[in-house]
């Protein structure tokens, strides 16, 4: 059994000690580095890790020039940072990179099917006649006539990983048509109970023109990266979709969304994630009438679940096991 080094440079607090506590028995240390202001001693500790567990936007202290370094473990789903650093001109590193995973599905879940029962229950202006003290029959008038119910409703989920599957669970609980975009059409044995509709890229107008709700859970790569600009949400027209962003900011532009609003080709859009984060001031996204703005919330990250995952993944490496949520550098996910 192999007894890595294992340094962590994290913000998330206490993620070294509980490593330390529960990876005792298959890494020889744990060392810790403050993410900001690292000094001399700091970059030994870099140095001397075989395995750094780290937040990707680190990447720039781990990414080239440590000379042991084997495995990093990431704290966070995503690894669009990173890969642009090496899209920018760097090599392709020669260590394992894990991401973090396993627990985003089920908040992520949470976060579509709140979204869309507080869209079609109009939540929002509920608000606001409670905070002017008004019992007014708008909002009366806007259950009766403008209301549905989820099961009269088809939702269109852009990627089908671990994430999208938990989040098909939960809308085809409340009765929902679930249609997805994958990269293969799965056989007829291999195909999700919850799914009614697969269609592959090249199927993308016809998932957009048929659901009520598009939600994108895809990762950014050059393959999604833009995916639906170019007037591509002009098929969502003939349901005058609401958009749900939850997986990068980068598969549309904002010109794109305000224009598919401008033109009545969505009806709203419900955003967790931007090109740009934090989203600038100056955004018109931010007092749209018909745009939802969240912070990047809709799964967020906690300490305790961060130290189990990569516990876990350390008992595999040490005994040379399979490694959970490893990413394939060549596909950027």
């Amino acid at each position: 059994m192999r007894k890595p080094v294992v340094c962590v440079l994290s913000e998330i607090p206490k993620v070294a000690d509980v490593i330390r506590q529960s990876c005792s028995t298959v890494v020889s240390k744990v060392t810790s580095v403050a993410p900001y202001n690292i000094t001399e001693k700091d970059v030994k500790l870099l140095d001397e890790a075989e395995v750094i567990v780290s937040e990707p936007h680190f990447a720039p202290h781990w990414l080239y020039g440590r000379p042991n370094l084997k495995l990093v473990h990431g704290t966070w789903a995503g690894i669009d940072s990173i890969m642009k650093l090496i899209s920018a001109g760097g090599e392709t590193p020669s260590f394992k990179y894990c991401k973090f995973g396993g627990v985003f599905g089920q908040p992520m879940a949470e976060y579509v099917v709140g979204q869309i029962v507080a869209h079609e229950r109009n939540f929002r202006l509920a608000y606001h006649e409670q905070q002017s003290a008004t019992w007014s029959s708008e909002l009366r008038d806007f259950m009766f006539n403008e209301s549905r119910p989820l099961n009269s409703l088809s939702i269109g989920i852009l990627g089908f990983g671990e994430i999208a599957k938990k989040v098909a669970e939960a809308c085809k609980a409340f009765g929902m048509k679930i249609w997805t975009l994958v990269t293969t059409v799965p056989s007829d044995e291999n195909k999700c109970l919850y799914v009614d509709e697969y269609r592959p890229a090249e199927g993308i107008d016809e998932l957009l023109s048929n659901c009520h709700y598009v939600c994108n859970i895809l990762p950014s790569t050059q393959l999604t990266r833009g995916l639906l600009d170019n007037e591509k949400l002009k098929a969502c027209s003939p349901k005058r979709s609401v958009f749900i962003n939850v997986g990068r900011g980068d598969i549309c532009t904002e010109d794109s969304i305000l224009q598919a609003l401008r033109e009545k080709w969505i009806r709203a859009a419900i955003l967790d994630v931007f090109s740009t984060e934090p989203l600038p001031v100056d955004s018109l996204l931010w007092k749209h009438p018909q745009v939802t703005v969240t912070p990047h919330v809709a799964a967020v990250t906690m300490p305790h679940q961060v130290a189990e995952v990569i516990a876990e993944n350390l008992h595999n490496y040490a005994n040379d096991r399979p490694l959970n949520y490893l990413i394939d550098w060549n596909k950027g996910y």
